[in-house]
């Protein structure tokens, strides 16, 4: 007997997680640094009663993310 596999023709999963692909905004190498470092300088200035310091963080960070979506499009 001719055994003939069909597993190429069936999805055992079925289309659960068939999902359209989204699209993610990402930072590259160097301003992903850059926002690592800001975001981990915020508890620092916010520690030592050093709000203003820490909201230039902030908006640093905030104007890092503009340009990239700006960048990409979005």
């Amino acid at each position: 007997q001719l055994y003939q596999s069909t597993t190429s023709t069936i999805n055992m999963g079925g289309n659960k997680n068939k999902k359209e692909a989204e699209e993610v905004l990402t930072l590259n190498k160097k301003d992903q640094k850059k926002v690592d470092k800001l975001t981990s300088m915020i508890p620092y200035h916010e520690g030592r009663k050093n709000q203003v310091d820490a909201d230039k963080c902030k908006e640093q960070i905030a104007a890092i993310w503009a340009n990239a979506k700006e960048v990409q499009g979005f």
